[in-house]
């Protein structure tokens, strides 16, 4: 199995089909990046049959993209970091990855610390993919909402800023 960071969908307990492009369906309050959407422009954008939607920002035609999703169904946080993946070449005989410990991260999102990872350390075809955990938010009307930021990057130090540039 390899692993990309072009196409996550939300994870839920039920079956979740894509709907439409519509934000107008979602559930949850809209957190976009107005800076993303400056710098690279309007963002590919999903929703889905529970109310969830992904918006996906690619930088140009590079391997840089970020994901924002709002979740309806968060998942829980775990206790400790979850192990970098590397799938190195493609492996023969269904081997399973190298895996590898590390520490949370932490990146300041709207005055909130949220926790985030290294996921996968990218293929021939990705660039290393971050996460942050699912964490909670309440939009400037009052409504809370949880979030999921992906980021895939040529760097560490371009993940941790770009998962700091979302807003209302």
């Amino acid at each position: 199995m390899l692993v990309s960071c072009v196409d996550p969908k939300p994870t839920s307990g039920s079956e979740v089909r894509e709907t439409s492009g519509d934000l107008a369906e979602a559930k949850v309050p809209v957190l976009r990046s107005a800076y993303l959407e400056k710098n690279w422009g309007l963002p590919q954008i999903t929703t889905f049959s529970d109310g969830s939607y992904r918006m996906r920002f690619r930088q140009g035609n590079t391997l840089n993209f970020v994901f924002i999703h709002g979740l309806v169904n968060p998942s829980a946080t775990p206790s400790q970091a979850p192990d970098v993946e590397d799938y190195g070449p493609v492996m023969e005989g269904g081997a399973e990855p190298k895996r590898t410990k590390q520490q949370w991260r932490t990146a300041d999102v709207l005055g909130h610390p949220v926790k985030w990872y290294q996921h996968d350390t990218g293929g021939g075809a990705d660039f290393p993919c971050y996460k942050t955990v699912d964490f909670a938010l309440t939009a400037p009307d009052g409504r809370k909402g949880h979030y999921r930021i992906e980021v895939c990057a040529d760097s560490e130090t371009k993940a941790a800023q770009w998962i700091r540039k979302v807003n209302w």
